[in-house]
């Protein structure tokens, strides 16, 4: 029992020492400022070369009075920031990496610092950190925070599905299909075409923005019609901007083969000649991809042609593709010696725009003998009415007098 007794008092006397050098939790407490970090880039991912920003947010989550009184003591709850510093590495370069003196943040105040970057040309696909350095002072703690920035090479792409091997001379339409493969946005997208002996309209088409895994269409009017024959080659690219930094796409090349074949044709052409006066008869076909609008075929006036009445033009109107509509015209010549009779196609693209295509009808003698008396031909047509009038008055009074001998 004796010795039970010893061990308790030995536990008792034991923790009575402890207890007297254990510090007062309340004497040693100690209230700091607390600072979170936020942090923004721009533009969301870079491409190698590209310059942007990263935009840091430091907010002094403190709330309620600037001073705090705790067991008799009181503390600031301000947060004074000295300095804010960002670095980087072998592929994000800091153009201005330090700003100093920043200054205090009271309760529920935050600030903004903005710093400038530069991901290098060789900078690799992937992510990179920067070391974001907060140095405080009065009461409040440093503080580290990586930050990631993400690189990534990856360009536009253009497609152009529509694009016909051959061509004639006519106006066709192509649509270019421009394809973001890159993991953010792109803004100002402009798609601009080139040709050899081709033109294009418009000069370009602006597309605006494209967003991440995303496609746009611009519709251009290829222009064939002046083209001489063969191989043609044209590009497509586009230019953009990936935040604040301009590129141009890599150019997409195809060839084409330009033959000597307008898209409007005339068929069933048929020439009737009395005297020199010639009428012409036959059909116009629209043998192209696209609508030819307000089409006209008139007589081209020369020195030995005139154009007269009551077909100096036909206008035909709207010939959609793949359609035909009948037409006639009529000219007068002088002398003997004309071999063709020359036509001027007129008509507007898709895009209103005027264009014109010339034709010769020729004129082949053997099949086509021009009189060379034109009174004898009045004199035989004025017989021919006096033989049709006799036959008709003859044909009345047999009629005339059957009935009378059936009375």
């Amino acid at each position: 029992m004796k010795n039970e007794n010893d061990i308790m008092r030995t536990i008792i006397f034991f923790f009575i020492l402890l207890t007297m050098f254990l510090p007062y939790a309340s004497a040693d407490t100690e209230i700091r400022p607390t600072i979170t970090v936020n942090y923004a880039v721009e533009p969301g991912v870079f491409m190698p070369g590209d310059t942007g920003t990263v935009t840091v947010e430091l907010r002094n989550m403190a709330s309620g009075e600037v001073y705090v009184q705790e067991d008799d003591e009181t503390f600031d709850m301000n947060a004074y920031i000295a300095s804010a510093t960002l670095k980087g590495n072998k592929g994000i370069k800091i153009l201005d990496g330090r700003q100093t003196d920043v200054g205090l943040l009271g309760p529920g105040d935050y600030i903004r610092l903005t710093f400038n970057i530069k991901a290098n040309e060789s900078a690799a696909n992937g992510m990179h950190f920067l070391e974001l350095e907060v140095v405080g002072g009065s009461d409040m703690y440093n503080l580290n925070y990586r930050i990631p920035v993400k690189v990534d090479d990856r360009d536009l792409k253009i497609i152009v599905s529509d694009m016909p091997p051959t061509l004639m001379k006519e106006y066709s339409t192509v649509n270019v299909e421009v394809v973001n493969l890159r993991p953010n946005d792109i803004t100002g997208v402009i798609v601009t075409p080139e040709g050899n002996d081709i033109t294009f309209f418009p000069a370009n088409v602006f597309v605006g923005t494209i967003n991440e895994g995303n496609k746009s269409t611009a519709t251009f009017t290829l222009n064939s019609m002046t083209s001489k024959n063969g191989n043609k080659e044209m590009q497509f690219s586009a230019t953009y901007f990936n935040g604040d930094n301009p590129h141009i796409s890599s150019g997409t090349n195809y060839n084409v083969e330009v033959v000597d074949q307008y898209a409007l044709i005339l068929s069933a052409l048929e020439v009737e000649r009395i005297g020199n006066t010639y009428s012409i008869t036959g059909d116009i076909n629209n043998f192209g991809t696209t609508d030819a609008k307000n089409v006209m075929i008139s007589v081209t006036e020369t020195e030995n042609i005139t154009p007269v009445q009551p077909y100096e033009k036909y206008f035909v109107g709207t010939l959609e593709s793949d359609d035909f509509s009948s037409f006639e015209l009529s000219a007068s010549t002088q002398g003997n010696n004309v071999e063709k009779i020359p036509l001027l196609i007129e008509f507007r693209n898709t895009n209103n725009a005027y264009a014109y295509i010339n034709e010769d009808i020729v004129l082949h003698k053997g099949t086509l003998p021009a009189p060379s008396n034109s009174g004898g031909t009045r004199f035989v047509m004025i017989v021919l009415v006096a033989v049709i009038s006799i036959a008709v008055l003859g044909v009345i009074a047999y009629s005339w007098k059957k009935r009378k001998i059936s009375e």
